[in-house]
């Protein structure tokens, strides 16, 4: 297939993808300790590498999300690119922030290198080795906006 054929498909399929992930993103649902359902805060969401067929990986982010090849991190990237224990993504007050935690091939916020804890705003594409994860809070959350 040709070379410019490529990119509307590309980009038609990304598309197709954050309407799935929005779907799915407002359909859940958590509970509080009074046992009434609230939507979550914020959340990532691995996105699939091309050529696998594996459905999106959704991880709600807490006080402290980690993000790493090791089966014990909240969100595992099974990437040989990403470092054991990578990155953390972590709530101070009403902000989150994203921290490299010395990995070996950095981490990136919207193609920038984290070099320092980096605030995220409502919505970020964050990027370890060749592993995408995007960053969003829940349409109804205050928090991370700004």
């Amino acid at each position: 297939m040709e070379k410019w054929l490529w990119w509307p498909l590309h980009a038609a399929l990304l598309g197709l993808l954050f309407m799935f992930l929005r779907m799915i993103i407002m359909s859940l649902h958590w509970e509080q300790n009074n046992g009434t359902k609230r939507q979550p805060q914020a959340f990532l969401v691995k996105v699939p590498s091309s050529g696998t067929f594996h459905p999106p990986k959704v991880v709600l982010v807490g006080k402290e999300t980690r993000l790493g090849r090791e089966a014990s991190n909240d969100l595992v990237l099974e990437d040989p690119f990403v470092s054991t224990t990578h990155a953390r993504v972590y709530l101070v007050g009403e902000e989150y922030w994203l921290e490299d935690l010395g990995s070996r091939n950095s981490t990136y916020v919207n193609g920038a290198p984290v070099i320092m804890p980096q605030k995220l705003s409502q919505a970020a594409v964050i990027t370890m080795g060749n592993a995408v994860v995007i960053f969003h809070t829940a349409p109804n959350s205050l928090v991370g906006k700004g």
